[in-house]
């Protein structure tokens, strides 16, 4: 019961940080307007490539850099188009059909090795291989329908990149703008929100865009401001955050909860001006909202150390300063026109060429599942034979815990569109136009749920391509049904596949939280002794320690959505990391305010239960005898209190 619950969370829960209206709105637009000029033609079948093409290479802009989102969306037009012909060719004839999804099924799903973006491209490909080999009604002739996919996906490009001239680093800004609307989710929600490691990652995607500028250009700098009083910011908020519980007084720990959601206001407002540089008066509305709660904080000193308090707020309000100030945007920025990174192919998909990689066996998989459902479709006589290999293309994941939840949200956000198409097709009978604004409609869930939440991305498609088949002929309510067991069988095919050859991401969780606890034990104990960071080891401990803690979430993510044996269970797992991620902001507090010296005797002993705790980790791992606590220190530490809960934990659990 508890992996059912913990999928149906997942399925539910919303990304909000990655939620945007503008592109998806601009984007909709656009599918809207090629599917009204087909339809004013007299073309209603040409709707059908130019709304797919431009779609889905809106699906693939990757942000960032116009260079970049320039180069990946022409070639995934460019691929896309491809595909799209090579199912046209074949769709006559099975035996054609069924040897060509070979090679077309694997290197799609290879392409994963190149990345995730080149993965989402493979997903793409291979969705309209299987949508114009399989496609009940007469169609377009196939080079017409490559050559409008590709018309539609250019069109969606050439919209996307028309601010690029103007060199004001939309894509960057951006990106900074969802790192900074997670950390005001964070603060509106709990501390374990706000030491969440997602913060970092985003971060870090948001710095790794800045090579586009020249080196110390106007633009950069700023950029770089932005990232490291980010940086700061986060690194103090943890620290804040981990001295909250300790607070006892009502009074105060009300003043401590304005506090953090005052700071989480600002990111908001930050986040806004980014994106909207009219939406600066809010962010200064927002400053002064929160220093005057910084002003009640500060009066509850004895409780509230202010210097965690200064952690915060210093840098934040240099942000603020930055983000509401001149922006040195446009071509005397030192903005490059041309991004000439380039990561070479070649050496990334031979590195995964091995019988018992993840993205070997990944292709292997998808190309058995994409193989047995065009076969099963065939047989079956199945008047819609694309439906059911499109949904094994969609689902697909290189790992058991990924294609689990992408199984679920499938078959949840197909149920949904369908009943709401259903429902609004039983009501009333839409006109031509009425079905083009619609098709616009799904489209912009699609969009706007892509990296939020997968089963309402499904529901936006499901609206999206049911509505689009009405348009040229294809009733809907004649087809739910098949739909729906299409659906349902594509996703036991596929997680057939992923259990017979597995890749558990969760399988070395007792591994990735012992070394967890090494490093903390390395970052604790310079705390604990109040080592300074004279030659930087402290930071490069913490930086270790934030990575590491990184891989734990990731692999306890994995083995939550994991059905079969755990060494650990995953529930327990996550209360373990929750600890330690605790004692983390615990020591980051203690490092911010300088107040956790203690005895050499104390030290030693706590010392050696981390120690001991690593060891229990390693031994439930390796699946040898489970070693009891062999002592318990009486030392009276916050730390070491978080500690003895991390053993209670792992006496539960053998």
């Amino acid at each position: 019961m508890s992996l059912i619950t913990e999928i149906g969370r997942g399925t539910l829960a919303v990304e909000r940080s990655q939620i945007a209206l503008t592109n998806p709105l601009r984007s909709s637009v656009v599918i809207l307007i090629g599917v009204a000029i087909a339809i004013g033609v007299g073309e209603p079948l040409a709707a059908l490539p130019l709304a797919i093409g431009a779609l889905f290479v809106q699906m693939d802009d990757p942000d960032g850099p116009f260079s970049r989102r320039a180069t990946v969306m022409l070639w995934a037009s460019v691929w896309m188009a491809v595909a799209t012909l090579a199912g046209g060719l074949v769709s006559n004839n099975f035996a054609a059909h069924f040897v060509t999804a070979i090679p077309i099924a694997f290197v799609c799903a290879y392409a994963s090795a190149a990345g995730p973006r080149a993965s989402l491209t493979g997903v793409l490909c291979l969705v309209c291989f299987a949508i114009f080999s399989g496609t009940p009604i007469q169609l377009l002739d196939s080079f017409t329908n490559a050559e409008l996919l590709l018309l539609g996906g250019l069109l969606q490009t050439l919209v996307t990149i028309s601010p690029w001239p103007l060199r004001r680093a939309n894509g960057i800004r951006s990106d900074f703008a969802i790192f900074f609307r997670g950390l005001a989710h964070a603060c509106s929600t709990s501390n374990l929100e706000i030491i969440s490691s997602s913060h970092a990652t985003r971060l870090q995607l948001a710095v790794d865009d800045l090579a586009v500028y020249e080196n110390d250009s106007k633009g950069a700098l700023w950029f770089k401001r932005l990232a490291d009083n980010g940086r700061e910011v986060r690194f103090g908020l943890l620290g804040l955050a981990a001295t909250r519980d300790e607070i006892s007084n009502p009074t105060s720990r009300k003043i401590m909860d304005d506090l953090i959601y005052s700071v989480g206001d600002v990111f908001q407002s930050i986040a806004l001006t980014l994106v909207w540089r009219w939406r600066r008066q809010r962010l200064l509305a927002a400053r002064e909202r929160l220093l005057i709660i910084e002003g009640k904080a500060r009066a509850r000193a004895q409780e509230i150390d202010p210097s965690l308090i200064d952690a915060v707020i210093v840098p934040l309000l240099a942000l603020a300063e930055t983000t509401a100030g001149p922006w040195p945007l446009g071509r005397a920025s030192g903005i490059r026109f041309f991004d000439s990174r380039r990561k070479p192919l070649g050496p990334m998909l031979r590195a995964h060429w091995q019988r018992n990689d993840v993205f070997f066996l990944h292709a292997v998989r998808l190309t058995l599942s994409f193989l047995v459902a065009v076969s099963l479709a065939q047989l079956l006589d199945l008047p819609h034979s694309y439906w059911m290999p499109m949904t094994v293309a969609w689902i697909s994941k290189p790992d058991l815990s990924g294609t689990t939840m992408r199984i679920v949200s499938r078959i949840s956000g197909t149920l949904l569109g369908v009943f709401l198409i259903g429902l609004a097709f039983s009501i009333f009978v839409p006109s031509d136009l009425g079905l083009a604004l619609i098709i616009g409609f799904g489209g912009f869930v699609v969009l706007v749920f892509l990296f939020s939440n997968y089963a309402l991305a499904v529901t936006g498609i499901t609206i999206f391509a049911l509505t689009l088949f009405e348009l040229i002929g294809d009733p809907v309510n004649e087809t739910i049904g098949m739909r729906i067991v299409s659906t349902v069988t594509a996703g036991v095919i596929v997680f057939i596949a992923a259990v017979l050859i597995p890749n558990r991401s969760g399988s070395k969780v007792e591994l990735v939280l012992s070394e967890m606890v090494n490093d903390l034990d390395n970052y604790s104990g310079k705390i604990l002794r109040s080592i300074d960071d004279r030659n930087g080891e402290l930071s490069s401990d913490r930086k270790n320690l934030l990575h590491q803690r990184d891989l734990a979430a990731a692999a306890i993510t994995a083995a939550t959505y994991e059905v079969g044996h755990h060494s650990m269970r995953p529930a327990d797992a996550t209360y373990l990391f929750n600890i330690l991620n605790s004692a983390t902001a615990w020591c980051v507090a203690a490092e911010i305010a300088h107040t956790s010296a203690i005895d050499i005797v104390a030290h030693n002993q706590i010392s050696r239960e981390v120690a001991e705790l690593r060891a229990r980790l390693l031994s439930i791992h390796n699946n040898e005898a489970h070693l009891d606590r062999s002592h318990s220190s009486k030392v009276n530490h916050p730390f070491h209190q978080l500690i003895r809960n991390a053993h209670l934990i792992l006496d539960k659990d053998i």
